[in-house]
Order: structure tokens, then sequence, then C-alpha cells
């Protein structure tokens, strides 16, 4: 990694140059040539003294004969790019070779550039002056994307140590909310009743938006794992329902199921699975009119995969909108006037859920006529028939 100091180093001292030729005479006319320059020039007169010179004291440009004893400029080359605190130093090679081969060779062993002898020496120091050029602006831009990626991290880091520790206040709240609630119920205090009931409510939700966070910042580092087990389509779509309740009956959505065999057996992660088809449901109804209808269907496909469906009759979303809505935190209307709450990950995730089971995510949408999301599992996931007789007859 570069570091500022590093960078700055970088851009204010006199270029150094690690120059490698057996030839004197060659060393001598490039080294005065050099030194006209303003560069700090080192030597070296074949590659093994080079290559610990460059251990020792670095450089910013490695100029190299191709052909010299112990060790020549391919071997070299390659052994630079093997070695990862050396590996981003520029190599330019010299080669008095006039084969194709032995300039694709050297390329192919990590050159930067190269020069033919005899070497025009105007050539030779805008040659120089050009891969130093492109060397510091390689060298930015990876300082830029190490900050970027730290920063990343940090924020991946905070985000997944916040959601831990709020946690646990928060189940206390919703557990000391559900006592008052129920004290108050005995007492037919219903107005404390319901200020309980709100406690309880809003506690869930930011149970919910906290694990969505958590769930979404594990995706940033890589599949998320899932604790893989059989199960039902029928169990596995009570259970979506079940998390999605309080939002749908607070819409008076009108949700019906079309499920073709609700004692299928598939393989995975019931929770997640039923999360993932959850966050379909609330998108359903949140986007959508007060009453909306919606569909929950679960069907084997030709092919053997199962098709988990999640459709409504809503507005629908613009096509110039519906590829957005897969990217974190994004909704069809993120102003801070917007009607529906929320983080804009219930899509991502489920594509989440869905890709670490090898599922796809598919959603289609008419404008003006609904939206339709289907979760597609790999056959592999369904447990045949025949299996399923086997083991009931066990």
């Amino acid at each position: 990694m570069v570091t500022a100091h590093k960078q700055a180093a970088l851009m204010s001292s006199a270029p150094r140059i690690l120059l490698v030729d057996d030839d004197p005479i060659m060393l001598e006319l490039a080294h005065e040539r050099l030194r006209a320059a303003d560069y700090d020039v080192t030597l070296a007169e074949n590659g093994a003294d080079a290559l610990e010179t460059l251990k020792r004291d670095g450089a910013d440009l490695v100029i190299s004969d191709l052909e010299m004893p112990i060790m020549d400029g391919f071997e070299l080359t390659e052994t630079i790019r093997a070695d990862r605190t050396i590996a981003q130093i520029p190599v330019i090679v010299i080669t008095a070779n006039d084969h194709a081969g032995a300039v694709d060779r050297a390329f192919a062993a990590g050159a930067t550039s190269f020069l033919a002898k005899p070497i025009n020496w105007t050539l030779f120091n805008q040659a120089i002056r050009f891969v130093l050029r492109s060397s510091n602006d390689q060298q930015a831009l990876r300082y830029a994307r190490d900050q970027a990626e730290a920063g990343a991290r940090f924020k991946d880091d905070l985000l997944s140590m916040m959601s831990h520790e709020l946690r646990t206040p928060l189940n206390a709240i919703i557990g000391f909310g559900q006592l008052l609630g129920e004290r108050f119920a005995q007492q037919n205090d219903n107005t404390h009743k319901e200020y309980a009931d709100y406690i309880i409510d809003s506690g869930k939700r930011l149970l919910n938006t906290i694990s969505d966070m958590l769930l979404a910042s594990d995706a940033r580092s890589g599949p998320i794992a899932i604790a893989e087990a059989d199960t039902t389509v029928g169990d596995i779509i009570a259970t979506a329902r079940s998390l999605s309740t309080d939002i749908a009956v607070g819409a008076d959505a009108d949700i019906t199921e079309t499920i073709q065999d609700p004692d299928l057996e598939i393989n995975c992660d019931r929770l997640l699975m039923a999360r993932a088809i959850s966050k379909l449901i609330e998108n359903a109804v949140k986007f959508s009119q007060r009453g909306v209808k919606i569909t929950i269907g679960a069907a084997l496909t030709k092919k053997g995969d199962l098709a988990l469906l999640v459709k409504d009759n809503g507005p629908g979303i613009p096509q110039d909108k519906l590829k957005r809505l897969s990217a974190p935190f994004v909704q069809s209307d993120m102003s801070l006037k917007r009607s529906e709450e929320g983080l804009g990950l219930g899509l991502p995730l489920a594509g989440v859920i869905a890709s670490a089971h090898g599922a796809q995510l598919r959603v289609d949408s008419t404008e003006g006529a609904g939206a339709r999301a289907v979760i597609l599992l790999p056959s592999e996931r369904v447990r045949s028939q025949a299996s399923r007789g086997s083991r009931n007859a066990a």
C-alpha cells in the first residue's frame, strides 16, 4: 500500500533509476544521459546484483538489458513481478535482439516498455519520462483505491458493530414493552396499552431494520452463510407470511396462495428464504394502494426448478427505475418527502439470499398493471418424489 508520506516523497524527490547492463560502455553512456537529466542513478552489471540493490534500496524505475550473465533481464523482470514488495516498479528492457519473440517474451515476463539497440537517446529520455509519469499516475490511483477500500471496510465494520450493539437494548425495550402491554391490558387501561403497542411496534421495526443492515453488510464481504436443511414449501411461505403480517394487516392487503404442492421438500435455509419472500410481500404492500391484491405462488418448472412467486396488482414500476431498485438503499422515490419508509433493501436482500442458494431473483413489471417477483431455486435443491417416498417408507 502506498502511504500519503511516500506518495508525497515520490512526487517531490528526483526519480531513482536502477540501470542494469553488462556492457560497461553502454552503462557509462546511459549513466551520463540520465545524470544530465537530473535522475538519481544506481548501476548494476547483472540481474543478481540489481535484484539485491533493488530489495535493499528500492527504485522508481529499472532499465535493464535482456542479455546478461548470472541473471538475464527476463529472469530479473519475472523475479521483480513475483516479489510483492517491488512488483509495482516499472521495468524498461533494452535489447539488441531483432526477433519479435524476444520482445514478446519480455512483455510476458512483466516488462513495462522496451527500447532497441542502438539507442536513440532522444527517444530514450522521452520513454523514461513517459514511463515514470504513468507509474506515478498508477501509484496515485492505487493510493486512492486503497483509501476507498479502507473507508468501505471501516463503514462495514462500524455498521456490523453498531448492529450487534443495538440489538441487546432493543430486545430489552421490546420485551419490557410487551410486559407493560400485558399489565395495561389486565387493568383495562386501553390508552396506555396503545402507548405500549407503539413502543413494541417501533422497537420491532428498528430491530428489523438493523437486521437488514447487518445482512447487507455481510453480503459486501462475499456470499452470506446459510444453514441448509430440508423443509417444505408450505412451511417457508407460512413463515414468510408471519414475518410480514403486521404490514399486510395494516394495509388491508388481500393475500391469496396458489401453491402446487405445499408438502414439496426443498433444501435451503428456511428462515432466510422465508425472509426473502417476506421482503417481496412487504415491497408489494408498501408501494401499492390500500387493499392491494397479492398472490403468493409456488410451482415446479418443466426443468424441475422451483419458482416462488409474489405478484401484486399495484401501480407497477417504470422500466427506467426497475434496474436501480436492485441496488442497496434505493427506492423508486428517494426524496426526504417520500411517503414510504424503509432503507430500500427489500429487493437487494432478496437477491442476496437467492444468490446464496444458487437461485435467481427475477423482477418484471408493467406500469399500471402491477409487479411480479420470482425466486427460481435450482432443481438440485428440490427433493424428488422418489427420495421423499423412500424416506417416508423408512
